[in-house]
């Protein structure tokens, strides 16, 4: 009897280790297959599993041209206000994978992410909560903002996580002018992309605005109509002077085709 026991508490310890062993195995599998995905992922430029927060500061800047001339130009500085997670900024399993997915859907002409629908406005509810801990106890002057999402494709950008666009108010029209944003000075040569999703911003901004007031005025709902939202915040608007200079629209030639406007 003691024989027959050994003999069966070896065999299911022997079972036990194989058991182990190929978890083990299989674990370290799907580890290696996540981290060479991931490894992909930052060689393409995908961050959209990381959500930012950008604040734009518009400016005047004295700058020198090449006769040596000293003139004021508009200069567009970006800030990073805060970074996350896109699981923690939206904790919902379902939002998420619907903010992913809308952030795939982006394109070089259209780089907003839609926030449109009922998940749309759940989306833009959270994302607010998220800059409003981030950002809204500040100790300096409160402003107007419009906030809205985007995500800047490979053939924009590099690096891709999804944005949170931040603009104060009285800034937007200087950006509903392709003539007018062309002559925007920025800090680095990229940021042409970013000037290029604030012009869809602001005309997008204009429009949304007056067709919401013409339903108000009708008496219509205007429920999930608003695809970007209108903040109070309070938010340091002083930055250091870094050089600026035009953007270098000759990368660009194809979207600004797209987008039937000259680059000069």
């Amino acid at each position: 009897m003691l024989t027959n026991f050994l003999h069966e508490a070896s065999g299911r310890s022997l079972g036990v280790l194989v058991g182990m062993l190929v978890g083990v195995l299989i674990t370290a599998f799907i580890a290696r297959r996540r981290r060479m995905r991931e490894r992909q992922q930052i060689l393409a430029g995908d961050a959209r599993d990381t959500v930012v927060i950008h604040q734009h500061i518009l400016e005047s800047a004295e700058v020198v041209d090449a006769s040596g001339v000293t003139r004021t130009v508009k200069a567009l500085r970006v800030r990073t206000l805060g970074q996350s997670e896109l699981n923690r900024v939206v904790p919902n399993g379902h939002l998420a994978n619907i903010l992913l997915q809308r952030a795939h859907k982006v394109t070089s002409r259209d780089t907003l992410i839609s926030m449109a629908g009922t998940e749309g406005s759940y989306l833009l509810e959270t994302l607010t909560n998220f800059v409003c801990d981030r950002v809204s106890n500040g100790q300096f002057p409160h402003d107007v903002y419009v906030m809205t999402a985007c995500c800047e494709p490979a053939a924009l950008c590099h690096h891709q996580p999804i944005t949170i666009l931040l603009t104060r108010k009285q800034d937007l029209p200087l950006f509903e002018d392709w003539t007018v944003a062309r002559l925007i000075h920025v800090e680095h040569g990229s940021d042409g992309a970013r000037l290029l999703s604030l012009m869809e911003m602001a005309k997008r901004f204009h429009k949304e605005q007056s067709h919401i007031a013409d339903l108000r005025t009708a008496g219509k709902r205007t429920a999930y109509m608003e695809t970007m939202y209108i903040l109070d915040l309070s938010i340091d608007q002083r930055c250091a002077e870094l050089p600026v200079k035009p953007v270098p629209w000759s990368r660009y030639t194809s979207v600004l085709k797209e987008l039937n406007v000259e680059e000069s």
